[in-house]
């Protein structure tokens, strides 16, 4: 478990040149919350993206520092490497949910003085959450078997067919199953926050595997 820690601890080490981007989140948050209500309760997707994307990017400094040669020279396994690789992305993105949340409620009382949006605001955050995870699942994977540079093509392509797919069979069930999207959004509502929890967990162990059957063969 201590190895695991050390490694996501080095992950964490490289956000240190993020620092201006996380940033100028905050000012343009602030910036969005201040001219527009509305817009204010959208914000919280894009935040949750913006802390999955940098989780992701930690791939691109292993890569062009050939990281991965040095810490398998010493006594931790490539599962151990694997393994604190989606811990990390993970946290970092759960991170985001709770950074864009609380930072949506403390300028939702300063600026209306209640808190009557926190339902829209915790489910726009775990929408952009779950949408994150459905990007991850499969980039991770990706870069483990192409490599930072050619595994961002081909995750753009990939991410483009899993929207569309996704959209299509969604669609068709709704169609098949005569359920209105009135319906779809009170069962969301209801359940949302588990079915996501759930089927999230089911997807990070699947990508998981995966990954470690791809990297435990790859050379480094």
């Amino acid at each position: 478990m201590n190895t695991i820690k050390g490694l996501i601890l080095k992950d964490l080490m490289n956000l240190k040149s993020y620092k201006t981007t996380m940033l100028f989140i905050l000012v343009l948050y602030v910036i969005v919350s201040l001219m527009n209500e509305e817009m204010m309760i959208s914000v919280p997707i894009y935040i949750v993206i913006i802390f999955g994307m940098i989780a992701i990017g930690s791939f691109n400094y292993d890569s062009m520092s050939k990281s991965d040669k040095y810490i398998l020279s010493f006594p931790v396994t490539r599962k151990e490497v694997v393994k604190a690789r989606y811990l990390y992305v993970f946290l970092f993105t759960l991170v985001g949910v709770l950074f864009s949340i609380g930072l949506n409620l403390i300028f939702q009382i300063i600026k209306t003085g209640n808190l009557n949006g926190v339902s829209d605001v915790i489910s726009v955050a775990v929408g952009g959450f779950f949408g994150m995870i459905l990007l991850q699942v499969f980039q991770i994977p990706i870069m483990y078997k192409f490599g930072a540079e050619k595994g961002k093509i081909i995750q753009m392509i990939m991410i483009l067919a899993v929207m569309l797919g996704i959209s299509g069979i969604t669609v068709g069930l709704m169609k098949i199953s005569n359920v209105s999207l009135e319906q779809l959004e009170i069962f969301l509502k209801n359940y949302g926050i588990l079915l996501i929890g759930i089927v999230s967990v089911i997807l990070y162990f699947i990508s998981y595997q995966v990954s470690f059957a791809i990297y435990s063969k790859k050379e480094v």
